[in-house]
């Protein structure tokens, strides 16, 4: 065969598969047109975060929730082997046993995987002023060093701030950040949660903002004796917290969207031995409900 014949050949060859090559591209063309392309599948990327909680009568897990879906952060919820007691009572006498003897609970899940995460959102009820017991369970089998730990609470009255140091004392190699705080009864009530979220907001504004505590007290004015108005707003919020035996000594305000109120009281709670105590309240904006107690900053 002569060079020029296998050349026209080759030729062929490729005008051929070009125009195979062109029908077959013209043909996936218009089914594009009519069919959508399929969508690469992307693997969700792990959260650096989790919340860690552990909730007796479920307001602390409706603040666990909120945290959770404002920092997209994983959920780990602490279980008891043993249930705390159905009563108030037994509740109380059974925790105040735990903590005379440091015999902290047994949890099913006690055990967290601390080393797939940069932050922790430690989250608990206030029982004896402090965290509840299942939390020292956790703390002591797992090493939260080098992590971020942001303490939020839930709580009768107040607890907040103590048990913020305390966690700072038992966890000395964490960050362990400014603790949120929000009362049961103003969680539970109708749009609490959507209130806590406004809060929870605020209070991830002013981590990032590296806020502290004597920060968040600016704006008060100074501690001035209390004029009529100022006691008539410390007994419509107080009302439900007679077992604190709390008696105003003086007061500091901050104007927000109503009036915040910074009491400073002698408290004998449970008829026990007089302390000192900050006792924080709002009042809304007339016509936008009474007074309500914010925390006792214990």
């Amino acid at each position: 065969m002569s060079r020029s014949l296998k050349f026209s050949l080759a030729l062929s060859a490729v005008f051929a598969a070009s125009a195979m090559f062109s029908a077959c591209n013209k043909q996936e063309v218009a089914q594009s047109k009519t069919q959508p392309a399929p969508i690469a599948e992307v693997a969700p990327q792990q959260s650096k975060s989790v919340v860690v909680y552990f909730s007796q009568t479920g307001a602390t897990k409706k603040l666990a929730q909120v945290f959770k879906e404002a920092r997209n952060a994983d959920e780990f919820e602490l279980q008891l082997v043993k249930p705390l007691p159905s009563t108030y009572d037994s509740t109380i006498a059974e925790v105040r046993a735990e903590r005379e003897s440091k015999q902290w609970p047994a949890l099913v899940n006690a055990k967290l995987d601390v080393d797939k995460y940069d932050t922790v959102f430690l989250g608990y009820p206030i029982m004896f002023g402090t965290f509840t017991t299942p939390i020292y369970t956790f703390l002591e089998a797992n090493d939260l060093s080098g992590k971020v730990v942001v303490p939020f609470c839930t709580y009768g009255s107040g607890g907040r701030k103590a048990s913020a140091n305390e966690l700072k004392t038992l966890e000395p190699n964490a960050n362990v950040t400014l603790a949120y705080g929000i009362s049961n009864k103003r969680i539970n009530a109708e749009g609490g949660v959507e209130k806590a979220k406004e809060e929870v907001a605020t209070f991830f504004a002013n981590l990032e903002t590296g806020k502290t505590e004597e920060m968040l007290m600016g704006g008060f004015s100074e501690q001035r004796s209390l004029t009529a108005e100022d006691s008539a707003v410390f007994a419509a919020a107080t009302k439900d917290y007679a077992y604190l035996g709390l008696k105003p000594l003086s007061v500091s305000s901050q104007v927000v969207a109503g009036m915040n109120y910074l009491f400073v009281c002698e408290m004998k709670a449970f008829g026990g031995p007089a302390t000192q105590t900050n006792v924080k309240i709002f009042k809304p904006l007339p016509g936008r409900g009474e007074p309500e107690m914010i925390v006792v900053e214990k």
